[in-house]
């Protein structure tokens, strides 16, 4: 049976429950009315900006709580997805680090990742010596995750595409463990890429003021790939350092919170895996050299009630990301051996205002929770490259490489204004009846180029252009209870990516192969149209999900697409353009059941394909089927847990020339988990992975790779390895 007909079927079956719901009895006995209530359910955020009930939202959430980040022992991204079905980390190179996360395989700058409502800075890439990855250094100090799957721009604006990543950073209430006063010290370490970390946190209270200060230092290396000799390894050393300052006081307007959060990054990496293959036939040593340092401030107030306005956020922001990235390549096998150093320079700046507001009022005799907001935020981006490459038999030196004379610049020095404006209402139809949730988004995008000399010099011929885009961003959820701490819910949602000014303004030029990359001022946004419905419920010792989805995007943008010789310019023409529709469908699945005071299970099963319809070929980031099933003993001060992860083959893989792809193979791990109570101050957890020490490949590590690419071997996870934290508060 096709995807799309169980999909079909699914969504049929969940859209019957809610008539079996009306042919119920209307009274339910006292004795079902106090388990209900029994049942504590866990708050969210992220999917209405405000907080709400998992039950009350139209459509998929999982959060990942403090508790959840200690007991998997959570040292990095990475391990904070590890058990999330749907969810992966991007990370396809063994160098710059990761560039977001992948939700429902739809990653890079088309999921939108907060920290504490504030958008972190745009993934860049070019070439294979420019990368900024995302960084996310703040994972080192959350304290809690909440995860939105699926198109959600009606929220959250244009690069929540795919879904949204929220951030939450610890705050003075987490680390306080009296009236007055608390701080905590974290000790963490995994032998799969030799890293340890340390955070520390301490934090003030006095009335109505507090102030906190936290800090985390990782060390790390390459992974240790099962299988790869080392001189094979693309040897790397990391330091990640972040501090995170935040000072709160009281007042007749609510809490006033100021925030500083600085971030350093280093990496340094001695490139193996690709040495002596394809245009690095002759090359004999590729050294890299990367820092990334960013800063944010942001003053947010948390509002009191008022007359008009019950609960609501504001919040003014500026953040600033430098990224550098060195490369050293010798060339020594050539019969006149060449030194070669490449250097890239990134940055972004954005400021922004936004809030996010609530009022409970009544309209026609029913209920409603009407929130409204809105965000502006202008960025400036400006990247360059440079070059150096010396003959050392004559010792000349060139800034000329294949064709291409540095320093240069990929796209004009540009400005990126946002504007978004949005209202999303909640209302009950009738007493214990169903909970209706339109919401509307007008979403501006402009894009400026600035005067850039550089620019102009290296690509006199090449037109920039400005572009401004509009669109109206609707969506539409349903939550239908039913019996016994159970709802049907379904949603309807736009998606929405404006055109990136990397892909509107190309700098490409090289004479010596005359090719020529020209600007789309006619470059349409990316959209998605999100289709979910889906039946949850819990009760004191269970939880249970099934959800079906149906996503389609359109407009794709592909970057620097070929369109073939031009015989005017005489030219071989790349430019940015749009294809057709993809569609990505899948059912996710989600159980847990308390069994005895001491066992307990838990299972979660996704499934999804992804398919190219002009095409017909298949979506390499769409992950393969993939369970996770876990069962726990729980004693008084310890508690241990076997996790098996099993994942089916990936599909027949080709590009868009028919070339074939790496397939991941399938696979099935172990890990063991355990945790130990040493008392009321002190934690200890400890995991052994990959217990049969298998060699296997995470989809969203080599998603898009040929299938004879030199870099596989070190793209492949860690063996066995053992992991261990220590979290102490006093």
């Amino acid at each position: 049976m096709k995807l799309s007909a169980l999909v079909g079927v699914v969504a049929g079956a969940v859209g019957v429950l809610p008539s079996l719901a009306l042919a119920l009895p209307q009274e339910v006995s006292e004795a079902e009315t106090a388990q209900q209530e029994q049942v504590m359910e866990t708050i969210t955020v992220v999917a209405h900006r405000q907080p709400r009930q998992l039950s009350e939202v139209a459509g998929t959430v999982s959060i990942i709580s403090e508790e959840d980040l200690q007991r998997n022992v959570v040292l990095n991204a990475s391990d904070m997805v590890r058990y999330q079905p749907g969810v992966e980390l991007d990370d396809t190179t063994s160098r710059f680090g990761h560039s977001g996360f992948r939700i429902r395989g739809i990653g890079g700058n088309r999921t939108a990742v907060v920290i504490d409502q504030i958008p972190v800075a745009d993934y860049f890439a070019v070439g294979t010596y420019s990368n900024t990855g995302r960084g996310l250094l703040e994972l080192g100090l959350a304290s809690r995750v909440e995860i939105l799957r699926g198109p959600a721009s009606t929220l959250y604006g244009s690069k929540a595409l795919g879904g949204v990543v929220a951030v939450n950073l610890l705050d003075a209430q987490d680390v306080l463990t009296s009236a007055n006063h608390g701080s905590r010290i974290q000790f963490g370490m995994n032998s799969d890429s030799n890293r340890a970390k340390v955070m520390a946190a301490t934090a003030f209270a006095d009335n109505d003021t507090s102030f906190m200060v936290a800090a985390a230092v990782q060390y790390g290396q390459d992974m240790q790939s099962e299988g790869l000799a080392s001189d094979k390894r693309d040897h790397q050393h990391r330091r990640q350092q972040a501090a995170l300052l935040r000072a709160a006081a009281d007042s007749e307007l609510g809490e006033w919170r100021v925030t500083l959060d600085l971030q350093r990054e280093s990496r340094n990496t001695d490139i193996n895996s690709v040495i002596g293959s394809g245009r690095l036939a002759a090359t004999t040593s590729l050294i890299g050299d990367d820092s990334r340092d960013q800063y944010r401030i942001v003053a947010d107030l948390d509002m009191a009630p008022t007359a008009w306005i019950d609960r609501g956020q504001w919040r003014v922001y500026q953040q600033h990301s430098v990224i550098e990235q060195d490369s050293y390549e010798q060339r020594m096998l050539l019969p006149e051996p060449l030194d070669i150093q490449r250097l890239f320079d990134f940055s972004q700046e954005t400021s922004g205002i936004g809030a996010d507001l609530e009022t409970d009022l009544r309209l026609a005799k029913l209920r409603h929770r009407l929130g409204y907001g809105f965000e502006i935020s202008s960025s400036v981006l400006e990247d360059q490259r440079d070059a150096l490459q010396t003959n050392l038999t004559t010792g000349v030196s060139t800034n000329v490489l294949l064709g291409e004379t540095f320093p240069l610049r990929d796209f004009p020095r540009s400005r990126v204004t946002e504007l978004g404006v949005y209202v999303h209402d909640e209302f009950q139809l009738w007493p214990d009846g169903p909970v209706i949730s339109p919401g509307l988004r007008y979403e501006h995008y402009r894009l400026r180029t600035r005067d850039d000399a550089l620019f102009e010099l290296r690509y006199p011929n090449t037109e920039v252009t400005d572009l401004t885009h509009d669109a109206w961003l609707p969506k539409l959820g349903i939550v239908w209870p039913l019996a016994g701490n159970t709802e049907w819910f379904a949603q309807y949602a736009r998606g929405y990516r404006a055109p990136p000014f990397s892909d509107v303004n190309i700098g490409l030029y090289y004479p010596q192969f005359n090719v020529l990359a020209i600007a789309n001022p006619d470059l349409k946004a990316e959209r998605g149209y999100a289709f979910e419905t889906g039946v949850r419920g819990r009760s004191a010792e269970s939880e249970w999900s099934l959800t079906a989805y149906h996503n389609r995007y359109s407009d794709f943008i592909q970057s620097r697409a070929s369109l073939g010789f031009d015989p005017v310019r005489g030219l071989l023409v790349f430019q940015s353009i749009n294809r057709d529709k993809v569609v990505i469908e899948g059912l996710e699945a989600t159980f847990s059941q308390q069994l005895s005071d001491s066992w307990s299970t838990a299972v979660s099963a996704e499934y999804s394909r992804g398919e190219d319809r002009q095409s017909g070929r298949a979506i390499a980031d769409v992950a393969p089927p993939r369970a996770i099933a876990e069962v726990q003993y729980s004693a008084d001060t310890w508690d241990s847990r076997l996790v098996l992860t099993a994942v089916r083959g990936q599909r027949e893989l080709v590009d868009e020339g028919g070339a074939k792809l790496f397939s991941a193979p399938g696979y099935a791990t172990l890990d063991w988990l355990t945790r130990w109570y040493v008392n009321t101050d002190t934690d200890i957890s400890v995991g052994v992975f990959n217990l049969t020490d298998r060699q296997y490949w995470r989809n969203s590590r080599v998603s898009g790779i040929a299938e004879n690419d030199p870099q596989l071997a070190v793209l492949a996870e860690s063996g066995l390895s053992v992991g261990a934290a220590i979290y102490y508060t006093f």
